[in-house]
Protein backbone atom coordinates (compact mmCIF):
# COMPACT_ATOMS: atom_id res chain seq x y z
CA UNK A 1 0.00 0.00 0.00
CA UNK A 2 2.71 2.45 1.14
CA UNK A 3 4.80 1.57 -2.24
CA UNK A 4 1.47 2.47 -4.46
CA UNK A 5 1.19 5.48 -2.58
CA UNK A 6 4.67 6.39 -2.85
CA UNK A 7 4.69 5.92 -6.58
CA UNK A 8 1.76 7.88 -7.20
CA UNK A 9 2.88 10.97 -5.32
CA UNK A 10 5.76 10.64 -7.53
CA UNK A 11 4.30 10.62 -10.55
CA UNK A 12 2.09 13.67 -9.51
CA UNK A 13 5.21 15.31 -8.63
CA UNK A 14 6.44 14.48 -12.19
CA UNK A 15 3.85 15.60 -13.98
CA UNK A 16 3.28 18.79 -11.87
CA UNK A 17 7.03 19.68 -12.74
CA UNK A 18 6.84 18.96 -16.41
CA UNK A 19 3.32 21.00 -16.62
CA UNK A 20 5.66 23.89 -15.19
CA UNK A 21 8.16 23.65 -17.93
CA UNK A 22 5.69 23.92 -20.57
CA UNK A 23 5.87 27.75 -21.70
CA UNK A 24 2.52 29.70 -21.38
CA UNK A 25 0.06 30.22 -23.69
CA UNK A 26 -0.39 33.49 -24.66
CA UNK A 27 -3.92 35.50 -24.46
CA UNK A 28 -5.34 36.60 -27.72
CA UNK A 29 -7.65 39.55 -28.28
CA UNK A 30 -11.01 38.58 -28.38
CA UNK A 31 -14.13 40.67 -29.77
CA UNK A 32 -16.23 41.53 -27.23
CA UNK A 33 -19.13 44.31 -28.69
CA UNK A 34 -19.73 47.42 -30.86
CA UNK A 35 -20.53 50.96 -28.98
CA UNK A 36 -21.28 54.04 -30.68
CA UNK A 37 -18.75 56.15 -30.04
CA UNK A 38 -14.95 55.75 -29.10
CA UNK A 39 -15.55 57.55 -25.64
CA UNK A 40 -18.06 54.70 -24.75
CA UNK A 41 -15.84 51.99 -25.97
CA UNK A 42 -12.80 53.22 -23.74
CA UNK A 43 -14.97 53.32 -20.92
CA UNK A 44 -16.31 49.87 -21.27
CA UNK A 45 -12.75 49.12 -22.02
CA UNK A 46 -11.41 50.28 -18.78
CA UNK A 47 -13.97 48.92 -16.72
CA UNK A 48 -13.58 45.13 -18.02
CA UNK A 49 -9.60 45.99 -17.10
CA UNK A 50 -10.49 47.01 -13.63
CA UNK A 51 -12.31 43.68 -13.40
CA UNK A 52 -9.36 41.49 -14.34
CA UNK A 53 -9.00 41.82 -18.30
CA UNK A 54 -5.15 42.46 -19.05
CA UNK A 55 -5.60 44.82 -21.72
CA UNK A 56 -7.97 46.41 -23.98
CA UNK A 57 -8.39 48.06 -27.60
CA UNK A 58 -10.90 50.02 -29.67
CA UNK A 59 -10.45 49.82 -33.62
CA UNK A 60 -12.93 51.91 -35.90
CA UNK A 61 -15.10 49.47 -37.69
CA UNK A 62 -18.26 50.67 -39.96
CA UNK A 63 -21.30 50.58 -37.30
CA UNK A 64 -18.87 51.93 -34.73
CA UNK A 65 -16.07 51.08 -32.11
CA UNK A 66 -15.26 47.17 -31.86
CA UNK A 67 -13.54 46.67 -28.09
CA UNK A 68 -11.08 43.92 -28.01
CA UNK A 69 -10.19 42.29 -24.62
CA UNK A 70 -7.04 40.54 -24.19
Amino acid sequence: MRVRTAVAGAGIAVLAVLGLGLPAQAASWQPYGVYGSMRACVDAGQQYVRENFNAYKCTDVPTGYMLWLK
